[in-house]
């Protein structure tokens, strides 16, 4: 870190010195309060952690005192939950084991983002001592790295002072082995897959190989265009590629360790991939050819559509989409909704729908978006399927849970007289229905689908269903159903209710 001029210097006079000095008088603030927030952090942990020893009883009581803690501390700094349970478990480690390093942090001497390397590279060190050397020498080295410096700079000067094996630490690496997805903008997301190292490796040689497959058939099919019988020549071509690419994933000079593999992919629909043009030629890059055929092979289990890329034969109606009628027909391109998601292209909503033999229709008003109407054309549980349309996921603040996954809560108990009515049931995940029944958080619904929650602390969340939230008023779009006069549409004023849904 460098140090600050003193008063009448030189880069006090000019501009950019009053800024790089304030700058670094503003870092070295938010350091001391990262520093403090982690110390507070680690004694609410301290204070919900189960002792040695502890009876059945107070392990239970303790468990459910934390969830609780995690529950307010989540809702009331709006991030998940479980952004909170690694932080406290990550800030008790920090000042058990890398005290040394959360002082060097409080005086400003390294930044958050340091201790975050410093903790990472230097969690597998056991031993006090050697921890405590490594914890020094990583503070001196911060001082003049960056944080993506120091990580490579420390993972030579951690191997000195680990005890255990590679191979042991390559097993414990391989257990945290998982797959993730990131949501993105404008219809995309990220299939993130972290495993051994030679494997991803050997993933994505094998992608690489079968995207060369279809280049040389790109290739030998322009010969055919061009005169040439080397058609037949470049489909044995790809062929022998995709064969040789089969074997990849065997491959690899064994090293330990881990990767992550991320495929970003496109969900519109069609023959048309990223880059291929109207007249059908197959334009794209080996970056889109590695995720087009990745998509394909997990989502058709064989790549035997690899180049089209995009999977959606696959895809079922365990997902639930919100299509307007006009959109469906392809009048209108208002943007289709799916749950837990948000926007997605018309054109993959049309897809999906082309290809689901079951129908649901939810009906929702032009002006308060509430849920009006919900049926299907093969008769099931109705208040089920309302209650599905209303809630879409767990309705604790803050939670994604999708319904499929819920349990149906009596929001007032069943057996204390609580009805079984869309006025008194909510879903919610198996880990916040538990939560409502063993600790001090409680629910009222006040109206019809609106949960109040209410911490042990007392602050009070309100929870409102997703889609009376997300449909606002368009004076375009009621202006054309006006005009078209739709006979499914409801008047654009809302019609007299009753509260009730019509089941």
């Amino acid at each position: 870190m460098s140090s600050h001029p003193s008063p009448g210097s030189a880069s006090e006079s000019t501009p950019a010195g009053r800024i790089v000095d304030a700058f670094e008088v503003g870092r070295a603030r938010r350091a001391a309060e990262d520093a403090a927030e982690i110390r507070l952090l680690a004694h609410a942990a301290a204070g919900v952690s189960t002792p040695a020893g502890a009876s059945i009883e107070l392990r239970c009581r303790l468990e459910w005192d934390r969830r609780a803690l995690i529950a307010e501390l989540a809702t009331s700094t709006r991030v998940s939950e479980w952004t909170v349970a690694r932080l406290l478990s990550e800030s008790a480690d920090l000042c058990a084991r890398f005290a040394l390093a959360v002082d060097a942090l409080e005086h400003g001497r390294i930044s958050r983002e340091h201790l975050t390397v410093i903790h990472d590279v230097g969690d597998p060190i056991d031993d006090e001592h050697a921890r405590d050397q490594f914890v020094r020498i990583a503070i001196d080295r911060a001082e003049a790295l960056t944080p993506r410096r120091l990580a490579p700079a420390l993972t030579a000067i951690a191997e000195r002072f680990i005890e255990r094996p590679v191979e042991r630490r390559h097993a414990d690496a391989v257990a945290t082995r998982d797959v993730r997805v990131i949501d993105l903008a404008d219809g995309m997301a990220t299939l993130a897959v972290t495993h051994e190292a030679v494997l991803i490796h050997g993933i994505h040689d094998r992608l690489t190989a079968q995207g060369h497959s279809i280049l040389a058939a790109r290739a030998a099919n322009s010969d055919s265009a061009a005169g040439s019988y080397g058609g037949a020549g470049g489909i044995d071509a790809a062929a022998s590629d995709s064969a040789a690419g089969s074997e990849c994933a065997a491959g690899g000079d064994g090293a330990a360790g881990g990767a992550s593999a991320s495929i970003t992919s496109d969900a519109s629909p069609g023959a048309g991939a990223p880059g291929s043009t109207d007249t059908g030629a197959d334009t794209r890059t080996m970056d889109q050819l590695r995720a087009d055929i990745a998509t394909d092979l997990l989502l058709t289990a064989g790549p035997d559509d690899c180049v089209a890329g995009t999977g959606l034969a696959a895809i079922r109606a365990t997902v639930q989409v919100t299509v307007p009628v006009l959109t469906m027909t392809g009048v209108s391109d208002e943007p289709c909704l799916l749950a837990g998601y948000g926007p997605i292209d018309p054109g993959t909503a049309r897809a999906l729908t082309a290809a689901e033999p079951r129908w649901e229709r939810v009906m929702t008003s032009p002006v308060t978006g509430n849920v009006l109407a919900v049926d299907r054309y093969r008769p099931g549980a109705s208040l089920s399927r309302y209650l599905g349309a209303r809630d879409e996921h767990c309705r604790f603040p803050g939670c994604r849970m999708p319904v499929r996954r819920c349990d149906l809560d009596h929001t007032i108990d069943h057996a204390r007289g609580g009805p079984t009515s869309h006025r008194n049931l909510a879903h919610l995940c198996r880990r916040h229905h538990v939560l409502k029944h063993s600790t001090a958080w409680t629910v009222q619904q006040t109206t019809p689908g609106v949960l109040v929650w209410t911490s042990p602390a007392g602050r009070r969340h309100t929870d409102r269903p997703e889609p009376t939230v997300r449909f606002v008023p368009d004076p375009d779009l009621i202006d054309r159903r006006r005009i078209l006069r739709e006979p499914w549409l409801f008047p654009v004023d809302d019609p007299p209710s009753t509260g009730e849904p019509p089941f």
